[in-house]
């Protein structure tokens, strides 16, 4: 699991596993849930507000890696 935190934006992308992308689906105003070619999730996108749903300084202090960001850039090209 990795994410990446756009501060600037209070968005959050979080990556459960490498998988090959398929599609996404809001499941909730603001929240994207990636998901792979059998339709499995394989990430959470919190487009705005991610700050109020989760505690960011927590999860940078939780030694789960961050994305690097041209990950972050690839993520979000391939849903459009």
């Amino acid at each position: 699991m990795r994410y990446s935190y756009d501060a600037a934006h209070d968005a959050l992308l979080i990556t459960f596993r490498d998988a090959t992308y398929d599609n996404s689906k809001e499941i909730f105003p603001g929240f994207v849930v990636d998901l792979d070619d059998a339709g499995r999730p394989m990430g959470l996108d919190i487009y705005f507000d991610a700050s109020k749903f989760v505690d960011i300084e927590a999860l940078k202090k939780s030694g789960i890696a961050p994305l690097p960001p041209v990950e972050r850039r690839r993520a979000a090209a391939k849903k459009r």
